[in-house]
């Protein structure tokens, strides 16, 4: 799960496992109250301009292959509301994690602790931001001044969003999960020397559990959102894509859902 804690988007941090952790422990408990809520909103961020677009060399988008949103759960136990994010976008840095999150205490009073947002790390969306740390190390991927416009847009949709779910809390149920998939693979290669290069090891170790919490209402028990957690890379585009996408993460949404009308949330895990 990539997040921002505010952890910085290129390191993985042992928070994003307790963040599951912590969302199943909920879980376990709101199935016993009668006091939980839930609520799902789903705000197209898709540019309605050439972007560039982060992964890879910088490119500019040219079209949209699928729209790119913010997926925003929230449950309430009756005493205390949590905040789930979910944002079809590469990554952030975490100033822009701490000025979301002021502007959410400023606006609706909500904690830092109850706020977590995290990012599919889709490899075809734009950059948001300023690069931060990549910047350092990365400075000739980085030359160009980053489109303020856009990243307030984002930052206004993310804010409509949490408004909107505000107002569409409803009784519900939790339940918790796991699955497998076969879609990911190691990508620490060795050479016939044992020297270690990016590419594809089938023999590596690697993760193929996907983590499921599941919301349903509490009366009718009709499906209303599915919360998958799984490592991988969102990279299926590819470097030549110049097509704006939520890459592999739309495709996970979709077959993970009954239906079209199920509200799917992706939450990236350790790779």
């Amino acid at each position: 799960m990539k997040t921002y804690f505010p952890f910085y988007a290129m390191f993985i941090s042992l928070k994003s496992i307790f963040a599951v952790t912590f969302c199943m422990i909920l879980c376990l408990k709101a199935g016993h109250t009668q006091s939980f809520q839930a609520a799902v909103v789903k705000v197209d961020i898709t540019p309605d301009d050439s972007q560039v677009l982060l992964g890879y060399n910088p490119r500019k988008s040219t079209g949209i292959h699928d729209r790119i949103y913010h997926r925003i759960v929230l449950l309430d136990d009756g005493k205390t509301s949590f905040y789930l994010v979910s944002s079809d976008i590469g990554e952030f840095s975490p100033t822009e994690y701490d000025l979301m999150a002021a502007k959410l205490k400023d606006q609706f009073g909500i904690n830092r602790d109850q706020f977590w947002w995290s990012v599919t790390h889709t490899h075809s969306a734009p950059e948001v931001g300023p690069p931060g740390l990549p910047a350092a190390f990365l400075g000739d991927r980085y030359e160009h001044q980053y489109d303020t416009a856009y990243t307030d847009f984002v930052y206004r949709r993310l804010i409509d969003g949490i408004r909107e779910v505000q107002t569409r809390l409803s009784p519900a149920r939790l339940g918790v999960g796991w699955g497998h998939s076969q879609a990911n693979i190691n990508r620490r290669a060795r050479d016939i020397d044992d020297k270690t290069f990016l590419g594809l090891n089938p023999d590596g170790p690697v993760d193929r559990r996907i983590g499921i919490l599941k919301i349903t209402g509490r009366d009718d028990d009709k499906l209303v959102a599915l919360i998958a957690n799984y490592p991988i890379h969102g990279t299926v585009m590819g470097g030549e894509s110049t097509l704006i996408s939520g890459d592999a993460r739309c495709g996970c949404r979709l077959c993970g859902a009954r239906d079209r009308s199920t509200f799917g949330v992706y939450q990236r895990s350790c790779r």
